[in-house]
C-alpha cells in the first residue's frame, strides 16, 4: 500500500550524471538508494540493487542518493570514484548536506525506499539484509501495474576505468603481495613494484583453480603464512587461499553470498557464509578476520577447519567490554602481536584491542561513531578519521595508522599511548591498505591510485609505478 508521494528531489544535490527528477520519471518504479562510500553494508547494498538494476534493466529507473557521514566524504569525487572501482552503473547524486536523506526521514545506511510509477513512496528496506528483499518486491509491483508502464532508456553515463585500486597489501623478504581490487585480481611483485605474476582472471568472478582461470571479487586484507597467500575476498564473502608456488587458489571459507557465519567445524567451506571481510591477520595456524559489515571479529584454525567467534555482538557501534558485549564499526585492518589482537575500526575511527585469551575488548584511541578529526596527542586528545590502513613499526615499539579521511599518515606509540603525525613528503592524498617490511613502509593511496614505499629510516617516499 501507498504510504504518501515521494518529495521531489532538491535542486542542492550534486549529480554525478544527468540530473534527474521524480516528476519526469511517473510511469514507471524508481529504485532511490541512500548509501555512504566508506560503509561495506553500502557496498553490499550496491551490489544487490546491482543486480535488480540489470534483471529490470529499461522497466525501472534507478538511482543513488550519496550520503557523506565523514568531512572528507564531502568531496563528490570520492562517490564517483568507488562506483568506477566497482564497475557500477548507478547514476547517483551527492547529498553534500543531507538535505534529500531528510525529506525522506532517513536514518540509517543503506536504505532503499522504493517509488510507485505513481510518485507514491511504496515500501522502504533499512539494511542491507534488508534490502535484499527487493527484487521481489519490484517484481510485484512490476506485476500489480501490468500493461500500465512506461519504459525507457538509461540516461548516458561517461565509462569509468576502474585504474588501480589497492584493498590490500602484504610483504615477505623479497616480495610484495598486491589485492587489486578493483580490477579483482591479486598481483605478485618485487619490493620496488615491478610486477612478476597476476593472480587471477580480472574479472569480477567466484571461481577456484589455477593463477589465469581464478576468480576474485574486491579483494582486500592479505597475510602470509609459508608458502600460502591467505585473501579476504570480500565481494565473494569468503576466505580463500593460494598457493604461491603453482598460483592456485582456493576457498576456506564461503559462499559466495553475504550471511552471518556458523561456528564450528566445517566440513566444506560452504558450511558457512561471511559477511563482506575486509580485514585480515594471522598467528601460527590461525587466521583472524573483521567481517567488515556483520561488525564482528571470527577466528578460523586452519589445521581443524574450525571457525570461531571472537567478538563483537554484531550490532553497529562502539562498546568496550566482554566479547559478546563488544560492538564494532566496520573492522577494516587488524594484526596479532603477542597475545593482543590490533584492530582498525574504521567507522569509529577508533584503534581497538582484543585480548585472545577471551576476546575482551578495549579502546585505545577513539571517542564515537560520530567523533573524528585530526589530533594528535594522548589517548583522551587523540583523534583521526575513517583509518584504514595498519602496520607494525620496525622497532616493535608502535604502529603505523593510515588516517584515510585526513589524508596523512599517523603512528602510535605503545609506551607513550600516544599519536604523532609524522612529516612525510609530498605525494599522498588518501593512504588506505600498509605493509612493513624492515624499514619499508608500503602504502597503497586510494587517493591518487598509486602505490608508494616509504624510507621510515630516511623519510623518503617514493612512487612505485606498477608495471602492468
Amino acid at each position: 500500500m501507498s504510504l504518501s508521494i515521494a518529495p521531489e528531489l532538491d535542486a542542492s544535490l550534486e549529480w554525478l550524471g544527468a540530473p534527474q527528477r521524480l516528476a519526469a520519471l511517473r510511469g514507471q518504479p524508481v529504485v532511490l538508494l541512500f548509501w555512504n562510500r566508506s560503509s561495506a553494508n553500502c557496498h553490499n547494498a550496491l551490489q544487490a540493487v546491482a543486480a535488480v538494476q540489470q534483471r529490470h534493466r529499461g522497466q525501472i529507473r534507478v538511482l543513488g542518493i550519496h550520503v557523506p557521514k565523514f568531512d572528507a566524504e564531502r568531496d563528490p569525487a570520492l562517490a564517483r570514484d568507488l562506483l568506477a572501482a566497482h564497475g557500477l552503473s548507478l547514476l547517483s547524486a551527492h547529498d553534500r548536506d543531507w538535505v534529500v536523506w531528510q525529506h525522506y526521514e532517513v536514518g540509517v545506511w543503506p536504505t532503499v525506499v522504493l517509488v510507485d510509477p505513481a510518485g507514491a513512496i511504496h515500501q522502504r528496506f533499512v539494511g542491507d539484509r534488508a534490502i535484499e528483499e527487493l527484487g521481489p518486491a519490484v517484481e510485484a509491483l512490476l506485476d500489480a501495474h501490468y500493461g500500465q508502464l512506461l519504459s525507457s532508456s538509461e540516461p548516458p553515463r561517461t565509462a569509468d576505468s576502474p585504474g588501480l585500486q589497492i584493498g590490500g597489501l602484504v610483504a615477505s623478504p623479497s616480495r610484495l603481495y598486491v589485492a587489486d581490487s578493483g580490477r579483482h585480481r591479486l598481483l605478485e611483485c618485487s619490493h620496488d613494484g615491478r610486477v612478476l605474476r597476476r593472480i587471477g582472471s580480472g574479472h569480477r568472478d567466484f571461481a577456484d583453480g589455477l593463477a589465469d582461470a581464478a576468480g576474485f571479487n574486491d579483494p582486500r586484507g592479505l597475510v602470509l603464512l609459508q608458502d600460502r597467500l591467505y585473501v579476504a575476498d570480500a565481494g565473494n564473502h569468503a576466505l580463500r587461499r593460494v598457493d604461491v608456488r603453482s598460483g592456485e587458489v582456493d576457498t576456506l571459507v564461503g559462499q559466495g553470498r553475504p550471511g552471518d557465519p556458523v561456528a564450528g567445524h566445517l566440513a566444506l567451506p560452504g558450511d558457512s557464509p561471511l559477511d563482506r571481510p575486509w580485514a585480515l591477520a594471522a598467528q601460527d595456524s590461525t587466521l583472524y578476520f573483521g567481517n567488515a559489515a556483520g561488525q564482528q571479529c571470527w577466528a578460523f584454525e586452519l589445521g581443524r577447519c574450525v571457525l570461531r567467534h571472537l567478538a563483537g555482538s554484531g550490532l553497529v557501534g562502539h562498546r568496550d567490554g566482554p566479547a559478546l558485549q563488544a560492538e564494532f564499526a566496520q573492522p577494516a585492518a587488524m594484526l596479532v602481536q603477542g597475545d593482543s589482537l590490533w584492530v582498525l575500526d574504521a567507522g569509529a575511527s577508533a584503534l581497538r584491542q582484543i585480548a585472545l585469551v577471551d576476546g575482551s575488548v578495549r579502546t585505545v584511541i577513539g571517542k564515537g561513531l560520530f567523533e573524528f578529526g585530526h589530533k594528535d596527542g594522548g589517548a583522551r586528545q587523540a583523534l583521526w578519521q575513517n583509518p584504514t590502513g595498519l602496520a607494525l613499526t620496525a622497532d616493535g615499539q608502535g604502529l603505523w595508522i593510515a588516517d584515510t579521511g585526513n589524508g596523512v599518515l599517523r603512528r602510535y606509540a605503545f609506551r607513550q599511548h600516544s599519536v604523532s603525525t609524522p612529516a612525510i613528503g609530498p605525494g599522498l592524498r588518501r593512504p588506505g591498505a600498509l605493509a612493513a617490511w624492515q624499514q619499508w613502509l608500503w602504502v597503497a593511496d586510494v587517493g591518487s591510485r598509486a602505490l608508494w614505499r616509504l624510507d621510515t629510516g630516511s623519510g623518503e617516499l617514493q612512487h612505485l609505478s606498477l608495471d602492468d
